[in-house]
């Protein structure tokens, strides 16, 4: 046909070559049945190569872009365990170290944007993220953990704010990116991630944002409330997950507590020495309402559906065997300890830039959360993040600012902070 095409003078059309895009975002989170997944946002069409051991590999892609409200595309890629090197537009990622001895910990990390509260985004005094992320990544952690809870802004910045003119809102890409790719995108590539969704990524609020980026499992249109647990293993650590977006704090169904009483059974099946639950929303912790007038009434209690879920013997067994639960959901920081023996400290790690809850105030010791009784309690109300070293058999948790600067630390082993 084209030499016919030429001798009638002719031309041949080739089509368009479909332009390639430097990725703007790029990082590696982790998974169940021990997915290690590369994952990279790009403007264009045609997802890049990630290059494993020298050799590219073509990513798939997640999900294409789409004119208008999310106008990129997700691509991504296993890394298979063996790998000695990841590479993306020349630029290294990180591999799982089977044993981390450096763990960042950091959640509810938006800007708060209602038609109750304004924060001022455009201020990183306000704002402290963008300024957190950035010691977070001087950190150089091993392990880097998101509690949940990525967006809050919902609504557009009030007229005449300059605190929060022009910022974006609702669930789209230019939310995602201005709420977290770009503030941490230089604490991204730093180590692997793992994702806990929040209840800010309920159906009924920010629910493609969560799937189209973060979701550890393969991509679905449908929206799910229900995503299924999954453990991290390590070499002897578990990191057990659990999406707890539908537990409701203050009631509880027996439908959704059966539904997460089920959950059992995938944390049955490890035998690590070390272990850790996480979840978005605390399993017990209490929280003070600050405009309630009676102190006496300001102080309430959570998770009411996980607290029903677990409430069997053979829960109170498998629990007892985990060192720490690790939330986020409480604006703040806590840790929570019980006089009931078995029972693993309850962190709160929420801290991360959105508007902060106060600290507990007054003496909590005895207090009762459903059928636990509180022994030791450290709540402070500050921003920043936490982090997880080894401390002989057990672990150190420190709180710090968003400098990284130290303000308090915790032992796993005996329940208690300094």
């Amino acid at each position: 046909m084209l030499p016919f095409l030429l001798q009638c003078g002719g031309a041949a059309k080739m089509p368009p070559a479909a332009k390639v895009y430097k990725p703007m975002y790029k990082w590696v989170e982790l998974g169940p049945e021990g997915g290690v997944i590369a994952r990279a946002i790009t403007k264009g069409a045609i997802c890049p190569d990630v290059l494993i051991d020298s050799k590219p590999v073509s990513m798939r892609m997640r999900v294409a872009a789409e004119k208008g409200k999310w106008d990129v595309t997700v691509c991504e890629a296993a890394i298979p365990p063996e790998a000695a090197s990841v590479s993306i537009d020349g630029e290294a990622l990180p591999l799982l170290k089977k044993s981390p001895s450096r763990v960042l910990i950091i959640g509810d990390t938006g800007c708060t944007i209602t038609d109750d509260d304004v924060q001022a985004c455009n201020d990183t005094k306000a704002w402290v993220f963008p300024e957190l992320a950035e010691s977070a990544a001087r950190y150089k952690p091993d392990l880097i953990i998101h509690v949940g809870d990525y967006t809050y802004r919902d609504s557009l910045c009030p007229y005449g704010n300059d605190g929060c003119r022009r910022s974006p809102f609702g669930d789209n890409w230019d939310t995602w990116e201005a709420e977290l790719f770009m503030p941490a995108r230089d604490l991204l590539p730093t180590a692997p991630w793992i994702f806990i969704r929040g209840d800010r990524e309920h159906c009924l609020i920010n629910p493609k944002g969560w799937f189209r980026f973060l979701d550890p499992f393969p991509y679905s249109e449908k929206c799910e409330n229900f995503s299924e647990p999954y453990n991290v293993e390590l070499d002897t650590l578990t990191l057990s997950v659990i999406d707890s977006t539908n537990a409701n704090d203050n009631t509880y169904s027996m439908s959704k507590a059966s539904r997460y009483s089920e959950y059992m059974k995938t944390y049955e099946r490890t035998n690590s020495k070390h272990r850790w639950f996480l979840t978005h929303r605390p399993i017990w912790a209490a929280a003070e309402a600050p405009n309630v007038e009676k102190a006496q009434d300001r102080t309430f209690t959570l998770n009411h559906t996980l607290q029903t879920a677990f409430m069997s013997a053979a829960w109170e067994s498998l629990l007892s065997k985990y060192e720490m639960v690790i939330s986020g959901h409480l604006h703040l920081f806590d840790m929570f300890s019980f006089n009931e023996k078995g029972t693993p400290p309850q962190f709160v790690i929420g801290n991360g830039g959105t508007l902060l809850q106060p600290a507990l105030s007054g003496n909590m010791q005895g207090y009762r959360i459903s059928l636990k009784t509180l022994k030791n309690i450290k709540s402070v109300s500050t921003n920043g993040f936490a982090t997880i070293e080894p401390d002989g058999e057990s672990w150190r948790i420190t709180l710090r600012d968003k400098n990284g600067k130290p303000i308090t630390t915790c032992s796993a082993g005996s329940a208690s902070c300094q």
